[in-house]
């Protein structure tokens, strides 16, 4: 396990836990015990969690145990203005966290409303005391892939946060993809400097990691996940830190038999892609 305040000079890869995937997790209750939660993830290797800002006990609890051990945080965050922007850029700097994962509002089939939104918070992140990143998200701005590639043509360096989960989805992806479909997502991972993990398929946003009927989608996200580290290490710097959030959700994210249990055990499947994604970074880096 990494500390914040143990980096190497060379960049490094931060792999991230979501508290939000902890819920309802068997064997966690982070509404009554999250202290024991959290450091059930620091013992299990995890460089630290995310969570949601507007939770605010709970993200007073994540501060308090990882904040002490130099640990990485990312907070959380959906907007609908450059106001509440700056308000959790405040509160993510008082607080502590290594950087701000943006959900902005939306979808909108207005581009030119949308575009200048998108201004607006770009201002706003510009001179932000820690990096500011703005997600790829279904039911937000960014729902549609065709739609954010024209908001990354017209205004290109928006730093992103790449949950490619949504893509295959709402779009109906199928396998093998399209040329212009792999195109399209190499264009979303140029600009991508954070991620976050699930296996989507056509038609479900997460689904079993080794169930063999997924397995072309899982070596689809994961070919994908390693191409987005080779693209973010041609541009680091010294000291630069990628991360990686594990982001399982509960039901009904998390498929569920008719008696409402999971098909999967999550914490179990979190941990398996915490060591794909350190996998394909010792590959890409050449890290030890």
């Amino acid at each position: 396990m990494t500390t914040l305040s143990e980096r190497e000079v060379m960049p490094q890869l931060l792999v991230l836990q979501s508290v939000w995937g902890l819920d309802k997790c068997p064997g966690f209750d982070i509404e009554n015990r999250l202290d024991d939660a959290l450091e059930r993830v620091v013992a299990a290797g995890f460089d630290g969690v995310g969570t949601n800002l507007a939770r605010i006990a709970r993200t007073d609890g994540v501060a308090r145990v990882m904040n002490p051990r130099g640990l990485a945080w990312e907070g959380q965050v959906l907007v609908h203005d450059a106001d509440q922007l700056s308000h959790w850029i405040g509160e993510a700097e008082r607080l502590g966290a290594h950087h701000l994962n943006v959900q902005i509002a939306g979808p909108t089939a207005d581009f030119g409303a949308a575009l200048r939104l998108v201004d607006r918070l770009a201002a706003a992140a510009k001179d932000a005391p820690l990096p500011v990143w703005f997600e790829t998200h279904r039911g937000r701005l960014t729902n549609d892939l065709l739609f954010t590639l024209r908001l990354i043509e017209e205004r290109p360096g928006l730093p992103l946060t790449a949950d490619l989960s949504h893509y295959p989805v709402a779009g109906e992806m199928e396998l093998p993809l399209r040329d212009d479909q792999l195109a399209a997502m190499e264009t979303i991972l140029q600009g991508s400097h954070n991620f976050h993990g699930r296996v989507s398929t056509t038609h479900q946003v997460q689904v079993a990691l080794d169930a063999p009927q997924h397995k072309g989608w899982l070596d689809q996200h994961v070919a994908w996940w390693r191409r987005g580290f080779e693209l973010w290490l041609e541009q680091a710097r010294e000291g630069d830190a990628l991360t990686f959030m594990c982001e399982l959700g509960p039901p009904p994210y998390a498929i569920t038999t008719p008696d409402g249990r999971e098909l999967t055990n999550r914490w179990d499947e979190a941990q398996r892609m915490r060591d794909i994604v350190r996998g394909l970074w010792r590959e890409v880096s050449g890290a030890t």
